[in-house]
């Protein structure tokens, strides 16, 4: 017996943010581009603390293993600059600062495939889909693209930071969708930049408000052990999936 809506955890919730669509209706990058959106932030919100209960294992494993991984790499990339001889020394802090900046650049972005897969859990979920853990690592099928788009965000973001600091900014929150974009919708690198930037610019201030908003939720949820992370991380990736789900739709899961 098939269970009813309201007896299937997976099933999507009913708010007043655009819905899941069927196959069918789903937009393509185009029409989703030119119809337009809207949300209300505490509504976005509201809804993703809804949907963790039932999803938080799976992303708090998912969050450790990211973490893990990020150091892991950060180690190595540390390790063999030192053994090549590439590690400045102590009395070198310019060359420290930037050798560690760049280890932490490029760990993040080698890293990359494990969080266009988290945050393609927390698409699906917000979808109403069916989510398990395997999903995680579904970017490591063709990585490429999305370390690839990982460099080119972060090339762009931070030549923002330094040029004029504004436009740093406003890319850093312009390609919030970019990772899920080549992933979900399989675009290449730069149309994913591309139409995350056009999209989020619809509403940028608001994005904005709700990224700070949801940043605030997760820094006091840290405060006590950091116990309140179990539910706040997983918030903020099921958050990102209903902004997704707004602006692009969701196509179906393959099987």
């Amino acid at each position: 017996m098939s269970a009813t809506p309201s007896e299937n955890p997976y099933a999507a919730p009913v708010s007043n943010l655009q819905e899941a669509a069927v196959a069918e209706q789903v937009p393509s990058i185009e029409e989703a581009l030119s119809r337009g959106y809207d949300f209300q932030v505490g509504a976005l919100i509201s809804e993703s603390w809804r949907l963790v209960a039932s999803s938080k294992g799976i992303l708090i494993g998912g969050f450790l293993l990211y973490y893990a991984a990020i150091m892991l790499v950060n180690t190595v990339l540390g390790f063999v600059l030192g053994l090549v001889g590439l590690e400045p020394g102590e009395d070198n802090l310019v060359g420290m600062f930037t050798s560690q900046f760049a280890i932490g650049i490029l760990g993040s972005v080698l890293t990359y495939p494990l969080l266009a897969g988290l945050m393609l859990v927390g698409i699906r979920r917000a979808a109403g889909q069916e989510i398990n853990f395997n999903q995680i690592f579904l970017a490591f099928n063709n990585p490429i693209p999305v370390i690839i788009t990982g460099i080119l965000m972060s090339v762009m973001v931070y030549a923002g930071m330094l040029l004029l600091l504004l436009p740093g900014i406003y890319l850093a929150f312009a390609y919030t969708l970019a990772l899920p974009l080549v992933l979900e919708r399989g675009l290449s690198p730069w149309q994913a930049l591309e139409t995350s930037r056009k999209a989020i610019s619809q509403h940028w201030f608001k994005v904005f408000g709700w990224a700070m908003l949801l940043g605030l939720i997760i820094l006091l949820s840290a405060i006590p052990l950091g116990i309140g992370l179990v539910w706040t991380m997983p918030m903020w990736m099921i958050s990102t999936g209903i902004l997704y789900r707004t602006i692009f739709g969701v196509l179906p899961a393959a099987a």
